[in-house]
């Protein structure tokens, strides 16, 4: 493993993850400032995973024929510009656009990303590496809410924009300097199947099948939670954005917490992945149901830890099963494949919670989402008992 790159991908994504959290407890309000119903509100999150369910795997296998840093210095660019023009949105329709460029510029960064530390990634240790570099999603995203909660309470609801533009140009220098091409692309010759063709593959691979059934559930409730709380939080008791933000942020630090662990746990014990996906697949999902019952912000930071701190039992293992079949397919193959799966997930769940919330009320949209992780991560375990070893 080379350190030095290891190293700066991870701050690199730290602050670019730091700078998409900052937004997360005031996006919601920002859009109902301007008139967003709930399905609107729905939509406007769902941009931003729909322009990556879509892009993630093509861009994946084309960084495995092409290069990884040129991708990643692109993505960082227009994240930078999408973040300013947030500034100037008007209406939940140009929300809507500018979250779906977003997502564009998030899958020329992240899947990327994973797939270059998947290139370093020496055989045996997928649990121990890969778990190791997730850690700075979930460190960044654990700090932006908080962060965001506090600038817009500080300042105003635009100042976390300006934060978010800063870091992504921060991100793009560093990685411009100091991160060089990936060692691991593949020649691109005339007998290589087309980019779509060479996708075949991956989405029949049953352990890839059991993966992206998992991820597209877990991203439906979790995209639901991370939509809706703000409101849902409002509504069950009086909180400042800053309690908002310290709860999501909570969610994602015990997520990044526990990462590391369960990752040398996998490493150590392979044959426990698939059991460990289905734990703490189904007690994040029930945490989830429970939440739409609560009405106290300390009861919502212990449900949130329970949905963390779960989370990353089954994404562990999920991940490091991801790493080695992308020994097989491409790196970025299989990590677009991850993105579009969970990109799916989050499409829907915003828009169906959104429905729900609009018919019904946002405490029943959270128990149903609740309900689909967990049938998700069940229908997940059929397919990865197929086959024992990895």
């Amino acid at each position: 493993m080379n350190r030095k790159i290891f190293i700066t991908l991870f701050v690199a994504t730290v602050i670019t993850m730091l700078g998409l959290g900052v937004i997360d407890p005031i996006l919601p309000l920002y859009a109902k400032s301007m008139g967003a119903t709930g399905i609107e509100l729905g939509i406007i999150f769902a941009g931003f995973a729909l322009s990556r369910s879509i892009f993630a795997p093509i861009v994946g296998q084309y960084s495995d024929r092409h290069g990884r840093k040129n991708l990643m210095i692109t993505g960082l660019i227009l994240f930078t510009v999408v973040s300013v023009c947030f500034i100037y949105a008007r209406s939940p329709l140009a929300l809507t656009l500018i979250r779906i460029f977003q997502g564009v510029s998030a899958v020329l960064v992240a899947p990327v990303a994973q797939a270059y530390i998947g290139d370093l990634t020496p055989v045996g240790k997928e649990g121990k590496y890969m778990n190791l570099f997730f850690m700075s999603f979930f460190a960044g995203m654990a700090l932006g809410p908080y962060f965001g909660g506090y600038l817009t309470d500080r300042f105003n609801i635009k100042a976390p924009f300006y934060a978010m533009g800063v870091l992504s140009a921060l991100v793009m220098v560093m990685v411009l300097i100091l991160v060089p091409e990936s060692s691991a692309i593949k020649k691109h010759d005339r007998k290589q199947p087309s980019l779509f063709k060479s996708l075949v593959p991956v989405f029949r691979d049953k352990p890839m099948i059991g993966i992206m059934t998992y991820m597209t559930t877990r991203g439906f409730y979790r995209w639901g939670f991370n939509t809706f709380f703000p409101l849902l939080a409002m509504r069950a008791e009086k909180m400042s954005l800053a309690d908002v933000g310290l709860v999501l942020s909570v969610y994602m630090l015990f997520g990044s917490i526990i990462q590391y662990p369960f990752g040398l746990i996998v490493d150590r014990f392979p044959s426990q992945k698939v059991n460990l996906i289905l734990v703490g697949g189904i007690c994040s999902a029930v945490s989830m149901c429970v939440i739409a019952d609560m009405h106290s912000l300390f009861m919502f930071l212990v449900l949130t830890i329970s949905m963390g701190a779960f989370s990353a039992v089954s994404r562990a293992s999920a991940i490091a099963i991801r790493t080695e079949r992308g020994r097989v397919y491409g790196m970025g193959s299989t990590a677009g494949a991850f993105t579009t799966s969970l990109s799916i997930g989050q499409v829907l769940g915003p828009i169906l919670f959104g429905v729900i919330a609009d018919v019904s009320s946002i405490p029943v949209a959270f128990l149903v989402g609740g309900l689909i992780g967990l049938a998700g991560t069940i229908a997940s375990g059929v397919f990865l008992k197929a086959r024992t070893s990895y």
